[in-house]
């Protein structure tokens, strides 16, 4: 049964069309009528028909308009459009945009009708199997293309020599493993603008901004054959080429060239473009991973900032000889040992400094560093998922230790404010608001001036002060804005500028919240407060 839906603007037209056939003999019903284009769109978006018998004149949105709406939004439904004697010219303009056919209203007969209708219906059922015919196609590409990703991402983290050989089976397939190879892409964020501000939220965006950027070069310079392939990190990315061939180094090195120059025009990100050889075949794959990693850890190891293709004797690894670290870091602090703390981890910096060592190695020993310091301090910062994540996004050498001094200051407080002393760092952040009072001032910039983590900062500053950081800004803010008021030498407009306020209005709220009244209420108090002073003076003279 086919449900039709009848659009006609005169009563008449739609009564004789409903009672002109017998619709239930044609294997159709009649699920709706509507009296304009407008009407008859948000009914067949609501309840989409097989079949719609449409009059080419009509108010709001005519014939035409919803044939082509249609066409675009549901290709499916199939349209007789209904026309007079002068209208026969678009009648035929309504054919090209794929009526199935078109009726003279002032000749419409039950023969004529029913002699449409098979038509329409012949034709629902040509573009039913050709979307069936395209879902099926679209499933199968979205079947293929996870496939493919499947297969990259097996080749670079599973062990299995056999899963390597299926995900190469596959590759080849595909007519992907002719001319090669991986590009490792990892990012150096620090001349972004507000570097020290991005959180792991706004790194993501950036990262999948410059994927974009590299997406659309991509398409330029290898002809589309390239895929990314998600390995979970937030500042990199990793590519996957093929057919290139002998054209493998001239396009690698334009791609270079163009993405570095575009990153950095357009984000001030440094992105380190590492690409490997160029390699033919499954029984090459091997290879092209194991270089892979290597472009990997040779950046790590000397953070290497240009293209190149690794040649010469693959580097000697030696272990960093830290076993059983992580239980020794949770003993000394279960005994607040801060010189023990210190110590272990002053050594675990040494070990990374001077040994050339994996870059796994250091991932583990941060990982272990992490779990034994958390499980120790069980009411710390530390007990989060997001040191985890900054852990597994550390690409260099010089970032792990980093991190290590980051844990070493966190530590340090965290055994101080167990003795009940004051947190040298929280003092620092303080007196740093104090003297920096008229800038704009966020807990990221002043946790990166005294060199702990913001939510570290947060949670010490209010266990010493029992009130949050911000608070505390916006407080010295509404103080020093009072002295300014005092002074009587500026607007309040000024004074809300100078401090760094986004407006006027933000700062009047601020300083209610603090001081019971507005800036101007403030400033009129202490007018009439000076006007009494002055006035109990004179009657004292």
């Amino acid at each position: 049964m086919y449900n039709c839906l009848i659009v006609d603007d005169e009563t008449i037209i739609l009564s004789g069309i409903k009672f002109l056939i017998d619709w239930e003999k044609n294997d159709c019903a009649i699920m709706d009528t509507a009296r304009n284009g407008r009407d008859a769109l948000e009914k067949i978006r609501s309840c989409p028909p097989d079949i719609v018998l449409c009059d080419i004149n009509m108010p709001v949105l005519n014939g035409m308009e919803l044939l082509k709406i249609c066409n675009e939004e549901f290709p499916s439904i199939v349209f007789v459009m209904l026309t007079n004697l002068q209208e026969f010219d678009l009648a035929r303009d309504a054919i090209r945009y794929r009526a199935a056919d078109y009726l003279l209203k002032v000749q419409l007969e039950a023969p004529a009708l029913e002699e449409s209708l098979q038509k329409a219906k012949k034709e629902y059922e040509r573009r039913s199997k050709l979307a069936e015919a395209d879902r099926m196609h679209f499933y199968d590409e979205k079947k293929a293309r996870e496939l493919v990703r499947d297969a990259c991402l097996e080749i670079l983290f599973s062990p299995d020599e056999e899963a390597l050989k299926r995900a190469g089976e596959v590759l080849d397939k595909n007519h992907m493993l002719e001319g090669y190879g991986l590009v490792y892409i990892p990012f150096d964020y620090s001349e972004v603008p507000n570097a020290e501000r991005l959180d792991a939220e706004a790194r993501r965006d950036l990262t999948a901004w410059e994927k974009e950027l590299a997406t659309r070069l991509c398409e330029t310079v290898f002809s589309s054959s390239c895929l990314f392939i998600s390995t979970g990190q937030t500042d990199c990315l990793t590519l996957f080429v093929w057919h290139q061939g002998k054209e493998w180094e001239s396009r690698m090195a334009l791609f270079s060239s163009k993405f570095s120059s575009a990153s950095r025009n357009i984000t001030q990100a440094l992105p380190s473009i590492l690409v490997t050889g160029c390699f033919y075949g499954k029984e090459q794959l091997s290879a092209c991973r194991n270089e892979y990693f290597s472009l990997i850890q040779y950046f790590y190891l000397d953070e290497l900032t240009s293209s190149r293709n690794l040649s010469g004797e693959p580097a000697v690894f030696e272990p960093l000889g830290l076993a059983g670290i992580g239980s020794q870091l949770e003993n000394e602090l279960n005994a607040k040992n801060l010189t023990g703390c210190t110590l272990l981890l002053d050594r675990a910096i040494r070990r990374i400094q001077e040994t050339t060592h994996q870059k796994s190695q250091a991932i583990w020993l941060c990982n272990e560093l992490y779990r034994c310091a958390a499980k120790a301090l069980q009411d710390s910062s530390l007990n989060d998922t997001t040191g985890y994540a900054e852990i597994e996004n550390l690409m260099t050498r010089r970032q792990v230790i980093g991190w290590i001094e980051k844990l070493k200051n966190s530590l340090t407080e965290t055994i101080w404010q167990e003795a009940n002393l004051k947190s040298e760092p929280v003092e620092k952040a303080r007196q740093y608001v104090l003297s920096h009072i008229e800038d704009r001032l966020s807990l990221q910039d002043v946790a990166d001036e005294v060199c702990i983590s913001p939510g570290y900062l947060s949670t010490l500053f209010k266990k010493q002060y029992s009130q949050s950081f911000v608070s505390y800004i916006n407080q010295a803010k509404v103080e020093h804005a009072c002295r300014l008021i005092q002074e009587r030498k500026y607007l309040i407009s000024e004074i809300s500028c100078r401090l760094s306020f986004e407006n006027a209005y933000y700062f009047a709220k601020v300083f209610k919240r603090y001081m019971g009244m507005t800036p101007s209420e403030y400033e009129k108090s202490l007018e009439i407060s000076a006007a009494g002073a002055h006035e109990k003076a004179g009657r004292n003279t």
